[in-house]
């Protein structure tokens, strides 16, 4: 099944994406999204838990970039960093 949005979101998000993890995942979309005009309707929900880090939340590395372990404390502070970009 892929994620259908209803809006062109992946090149922003990318941005943020990078800012938080580094891992082949990320990668691999930064190059998809840097290469493709449009990339709504091409992924998965288990690509979408590959490399986004609001799924991503119990992930040591998601947690280091946030300051933070609760799993809710890491949601808002992901939020807030996406909302300061």
């Amino acid at each position: 099944m892929t994620a259908q949005p209803g809006h062109e979101y992946t090149k922003q998000n990318v941005k943020f994406l990078t800012t938080v993890l580094q891992t082949e995942p990320v990668k691999n979309l930064q190059k998809f999204a840097e290469n493709n005009q449009q990339t709504q309707g091409k992924f998965t929900i288990g690509d979408e838990k590959q490399y986004n880090v609001f799924m991503r939340v119990d992930d040591p590395a998601v947690q280091k970039a946030t300051g933070k372990t609760d799993p809710v404390d890491v949601m808002g502070k992901l939020r807030e960093m996406k909302n300061q970009m």
